[in-house]
């Protein structure tokens, strides 16, 4: 008897997991960009600080009628905060490997995406200062996201 309650609990934690993993796609934007094509806009949807790192996920949306490509170097990521106006790059790991994803051997995002795709990526950086309420955000081949409001 047991055991026929096992498929319904199962089912139950693959509908939790899909309805979870789909409201990280269809959360509200804190703010969107377009791309420098203009064909695919980029929201964050999350700019948050726990334990002293910044993480940002971003969403890619190709919004043209063709394969687009999201081409760039961790390297050239970066944000700048609103108090001391510092600049802080993506974290690396203890094998010089950047905090983020995707990324592949070399230190790059290389995706393509379909018309009407999407695309997430994320990244880590160093906390900015307690004091400092919003940042200005550097992606390449995106304009600034500027005045990026953090949570805590």
């Amino acid at each position: 008897m047991k055991n026929q309650h096992l498929p319904r609990a199962l089912i139950l934690i693959v509908l939790l997991a899909v309805f979870s993993y789909s409201r990280a796609w269809a959360a509200d934007p804190l703010q969107t960009q377009m791309s420098m094509s203009g064909d695919m806009d980029v929201d964050v949807i999350k700019a948050s600080i726990l334990d002293n790192i910044f993480t940002v996920v971003l969403v890619y949306r190709n919004n043209g009628e063709a394969k687009e490509r999201i081409y760039y170097n961790f390297a050239g990521v970066y944000f700048i905060d609103d108090t001391e106006k510092k600049k802080y790059h993506v974290l690396k790991d203890s094998k010089n490997k950047w905090i983020g994803a995707p990324m592949n051997s070399a230190g790059d995002i290389s995706k393509k995406i379909a018309a009407g795709g999407k695309q997430l990526v994320w990244f880590k950086f160093p906390a900015p200062p307690a004091t400092a309420k919003s940042v200005n955000l550097v992606i390449p081949g995106v304009l600034p996201f500027e005045e990026l409001a953090i949570s805590r």
